[in-house]
């Protein structure tokens, strides 16, 4: 066996299999006692918690030393690019402040674009409107006339009345055309660069009206239990003391 071999055999055993040990021992005991009914067995047991709890404390010490330069290291990282780009949009870097201010500036210019255009639409389909009356007008003289005529009134010139029933009708689908086109034409879109044309897009965004109203609606929730709870114990330490509807109850441990 080389001098190596014997080096590796007789090091002492690492904090992972000493905590296996641990875990071994610990099951083996609560294996024998099922439950403490004397003060013997409380004792072992208050000597495996003692050793339970040095074997947390060095597992959590070895794991600290062995990722705290690695975390160091990906916090330095993070603060060098965080500055430049955070995907946290609450705390943004440079870069994000200047390209948010661009968009913002690009999207007043759209959403200016956009009213211009529905405004347009409006119009148009107001004039659409419009053609329809005076072609429904037409048409229904251009009926009239077809029927006295037939009746043997005299001095009604039918073509002239189709012709202008016939004209109205295609003003009618002309300006119908143009509302339907200038309908699709609301959205804007913004070509130029090197990516997708950009466009505005509708984004939701909730708002609170009534804390009241809405946990009565929604009703018993873990996470807005969480949340109170949280808000509560924040509240105690501005105030001294719980709010109204929050209470604690008192629990002895080991």
């Amino acid at each position: 066996m080389s001098n190596l071999a014997i080096v590796g055999h007789n090091a002492p055993p690492s904090t992972i299999e000493l905590t296996e040990a641990t875990i071994t021992a610990l099951s083996d005991w609560m294996k024998d006692n099922p439950v403490i009914e004397t003060e013997e067995q409380a004792r072992e047991a208050k000597l495996l918690c003692d050793r339970a709890k040095v074997g947390l404390d060095e597992i959590e010490a070895e794991r600290d030393k062995s990722v705290r330069p690695l975390n160091e290291q990906v916090a330095a990282i993070n603060a060098k690019y965080k500055a430049l780009h955070n995907t946290d949009q609450k705390k943004p870097g440079t870069f994000d402040r200047i390209f948010i201010e661009l968009k913002a500036r690009v999207t007043a210019f759209l959403l200016k674009e956009e009213q211009r255009r529905i405004r347009e639409a409006e119009e148009a389909a107001a004039r659409a409107a419009e053609a329809e009356r005076i072609a429904r007008e037409a048409d229904e003289r251009d009926r009239l006339a077809k029927e006295n005529a037939a009746a043997g009134e005299l001095d009604i010139d039918v073509a002239e009345v189709t012709k202008e029933a016939d004209t109205a009708f295609a003003e009618f689908e002309k300006a119908s055309r143009f509302a339907d086109r200038a309908e699709r034409d609301t959205k804007v879109k913004l070509g130029g660069g090197f990516g997708r044309a950009s466009s505005l897009r509708t984004v939701e965004t909730l708002h609170l009206d009534s804390y009241n109203l809405a946990l009565k609606a929604i009703g018993p929730h873990p996470k807005i239990e969480e949340a109170i709870l949280f808000a509560a114990r924040e509240y105690r330490k501005a105030r001294g003391a719980l709010p109204p509807g929050v209470s604690t109850t008192q629990e002895r441990k080991l």
